[in-house]
C-alpha cells in the first residue's frame, strides 16, 4: 500500500511510478476529512509493506502528514508491515527521514528504509524562492526515473539501504529552519486573488484541505491550509497570490495530472 500526500503532483508522480514498478495497486491519496480529522479515519493493510510518500517541507515532514501519522486509527496490519518513506524534494531533504522515523517509531511500527527523489521546485512563497527553469525541471524529471527504478529494486529485494539527498548543513535546516518555518511561514492569511481571477473555482475544487470557498465569485482561504500551493500552481489565470512574495514568479504544472 502507498499512502500519498501531494500538493502539485510531483510526489504523486513519483509514487505512482514506484507503484507500477512494484505492482502496488493500492495508492491512497490523502485529502479532505482524512487530513482535517485524521483521528476519525482508519488505515489498515494486509500488505507486507506500507510506503509513505510526501514532499519535503523546508527540510522536514509536512505538518499535515506528521499529524496524520500520529493520529490516524490503525489496524493490526500496520504493526505487522514494514514501513518505507518516499519523499520528493526540490534540491535536498536534510534530516526529513529522521523525523519520519521518529513518527513511525512512536506508533511502534517498523521503519525499514527511507528514500528521496529530487523533483522540480514548487515553493514560491518566500523571497528568493521560485520554480526551476523549464530546462532544469525537465532534467530533474528525467533523472528521477532511474532513481525511482533503483528504489523499486531495493524495496523488491528487501535491501533496506537508504537513498538520501542530505544537502549542506542538514542539522541547521531540519532542526532550526524547519520549526521556524512551521511556526511563522505557514499561515494562509496572505493568500488572495488578483484582478485576473475569473471565478472558475478550480482552486477551491482542487484544495486537498477543502480550505477554499468562493464568495461573490472570488476565492477565500480558511485556516486549515497545508501550504501545498496547489491553488497557486493550478490557477489558469495566475490569479492566486501570496502577499507580494509571489509577484512575478512562475508556476509548475508539469505534474498536476498525477494528483487526479
Amino acid at each position: 500500500m502507498i499512502i500519498c500526500f501531494s500538493g502539485t503532483g510531483n510526489t504523486a508522480r513519483a509514487a505512482r511510478m514506484l507503484g507500477v514498478l512494484l505492482g502496488e495497486t493500492d495508492v491512497r491519496m490523502l485529502a479532505g476529512e482524512e487530513l482535517l480529522n485524521p483521528c476519525s479515519s482508519t488505515v489498515d493493510t494486509a500488505d507486507a509493506r506500507v510506503i509513505w510518500a510526501f514532499p519535503t517541507y523546508s527540510w522536514g515532514v509536512p505538518p499535515v502528514v506528521a499529524r496524520y501519522i500520529a493520529e490516524v486509527q490503525a489496524g493490526a496490519g500496520m504493526a505487522k508491515a514494514r514501513h518505507y518513506m518516499l519523499t520528493t524534494c526540490g534540491d535536498d531533504m536534510g534530516y526529513t527521514d529522521r523525523q519520519w522515523r521518529r513518527l513511525i517509531g512512536r506508533r511502534a511500527w517498523v521503519a525499514a528504509a527511507a528514500y528521496a527523489v529530487v523533483m522540480p521546485n514548487t515553493y514560491v512563497t518566500m523571497k528568493g524562492f521560485d520554480v526551476d527553469a523549464p530546462e532544469l525541471s525537465e532534467r530533474k524529471i528525467a533523472d528521477a526515473t532511474p532513481k525511482i527504478k533503483e528504489i523499486a529494486a531495493l524495496i523488491a529485494s528487501e535491501n533496506h539501504a537508504d537513498v538520501t539527498v542530505r544537502g549542506a548543513f542538514p542539522w541547521v535546516k531540519s532542526k532550526v529552519i524547519y520549526p521556524w518555518f512551521v511556526r511563522f511561514e505557514m499561515s494562509p492569511r496572505p493568500f488572495h486573488s488578483t484582478e485576473d481571477c475569473i471565478g472558475c473555482g478550480l482552486c477551491a475544487r482542487s484544495c486537498p484541505m477543502c480550505n477554499i470557498r468562493l464568495s461573490h465569485g472570488r476565492p477565500e482561504w480558511g485556516g486549515e491550509c497545508a501550504l501545498c500551493l496547489r491553488c497557486y500552481h493550478i490557477c489558469p489565470r495566475r490569479a492566486v497570490a501570496y502577499g507580494r512574495t509571489t509577484n512575478g514568479k512562475g508556476q509548475w504544472q508539469g505534474s498536476l495530472k498525477f494528483i487526479e
